[in-house]
């Protein structure tokens, strides 16, 4: 029998309500940093797009209420030269935003309530050209215009720690490069690197899992199952997957997003909520998942219901076809039926003794895209913690990491990735 730790279980009553489900996007930029579109023009997107939530998470600086004037970093005056003026809403346009009344040329958005702004975020390491990057929020200043250092991710994380506030780690398989080598996202050592950053930082709260066009980014899901067969069994934590547009353009701005079940619309519910895994990160591409040219459009799958019972998970939801189980990063067979254009699947956990370690996590499947629940622990009495096979390395020297130099396409340069295993 299953001991079954269900992450929604505070929030199941809820999600067949609507108005308790809430478009979300934690990670997006303009032309204060390195972006195409003004911040005006950016969130006036995600407004037309029936967003909910936004945070403006800016390379290197401190977001704060739309309305105020960013931090200008020197290192973003090219912008002026490329992209032209910077530009914020006005305080009259911030308050329409935030209430629902703004009228945008575009006219698109269809819900009646506003888009609120998550101030207090921001895009740390915000010039490593490996792009180590970390998403903070609920914090201070302390890393704004910090460019950071290549390959670390640990000086962010540790700073927004102490501040108080949250983070997670963007896009970590394109600093693997795992788009050009899925293998680099399943080695022992470099799940080890993530797992060890993520055991010392509680606040860091899991990785991004999906993130705009899932290119440098698609082996995402392959290093969180990893992630999560390593962690799960140590009974300290688990790992959140996070999904984000990472839009620099608006029409990268509904990509990718999170599904947010709330009780009320607060800031202090989304915290709550971002400490819990009350979310599910949703995509309209999902290249390992739903084929290289797929592209969703229309309604995205939304999970209407989950229960838990003896021994077996039931997910249902709306906009989908399908609805597939994941142990171990291996698709397992469920029970699926369909009633009056709901989907429901049942897995039953002692069917697939084998195949489970510690988690299964649910994916549902659409013409609008699809969208991933975050794992379910589940625990037999003898979930063993996940051994390395990899046998300890001595310190490199120098001379043995200058030789793993090479050269980044992405960027036309010489970069030192010394702790990536190729």
């Amino acid at each position: 029998m299953y001991k079954i730790t269900n992450p929604y279980a505070d929030v199941v009553s809820l999600m067949g309500d609507d108005e308790k489900h809430y478009k979300t996007n934690l990670h997006t930029h303009s032309t204060y940093s390195d972006a195409n579109n003004t911040m005006t023009e950016i969130i006036e997107g995600f407004y037309d797009n029936d967003f909910d939530i936004l945070a403006m998470a800016e390379h290197g600086i401190h977001g704060k209420e739309w309305d105020q004037d960013p931090s200008i970093i020197p290192l973003f005056l090219f912008q002026n030269l490329w992209h032209g003026k910077r530009e914020h809403p006005t305080t009259e346009q911030y308050h329409a935003i935030l209430d629902g009344t703004y009228k945008t040329k575009a006219g698109k958005r269809t819900k009646k309530r506003g888009l609120m702004c998550v101030p207090d975020a921001i895009e740390a390491n915000m010039f490593t050209l490996v792009k180590n990057h970390v998403n903070g929020y609920f914090t201070d200043d302390a890393c704004e215009g910090i460019c950071g250092k290549e390959n670390d991710y640990e000086i962010p994380i540790a700073k927004i720690e102490k501040s108080g506030g949250l983070s997670h780690i963007n896009h970590p398989t394109d600093w693997l490069m795992a788009w050009k080598h899925p293998d680099n996202a399943r080695k022992p050592e470099n799940v080890r690197f993530f797992a060890d950053l993520l055991r010392r930082y509680k606040s860091c709260l899991g990785i991004e899992v999906l993130n705009m066009y899932d290119g440098p980014n698609r082996s995402d899901r392959i290093l969180w199952d990893g992630l999560l067969k390593m962690l799960i069994p140590e009974g300290e934590r688990t790992v959140w997957g996070f999904g984000n547009s990472d839009a620099h353009r608006v029409r990268e701005i509904d990509t990718a997003f999170m599904d947010f079940i709330l009780p009320e619309y607060s800031l202090e519910n989304l915290r709550n909520a971002m400490e819990k895994g009350h979310f599910f990160p949703v995509a309209r591409y999902a290249k390992n998942e739903m084929g290289e040219d797929f592209v969703g459009e229309g309604p995205y799958p939304v999970v209407k219901a989950i229960s838990v019972g003896e021994d077996e998970i039931t997910v249902s939801g709306i906009n989908c076809k399908a609805i597939e189980w994941i142990a171990d990063g291996e698709v397992i067979d469920a029970v699926t039926s369909e009633n009056d254009g709901e989907l429901t699947s049942t897995i039953k956990l002692c069917d697939h003794s084998d195949k489970i370690s510690c988690y299964v996590r649910a994916q549902l499947k659409g013409r609008g895209g699809i969208c991933m629940t975050q794992a379910f622990i589940c625990d037999d009495g003898n979930m063993e913690r996940f051994i390395d096979p990899t046998p300890l390395k001595k310190p490199e020297t120098k001379a043995e990491i200058m030789k793993k130099k090479f050269f980044d396409t992405r960027l036309g340069v010489i970069i030192d990735r010394a702790f990536i295993h190729k």
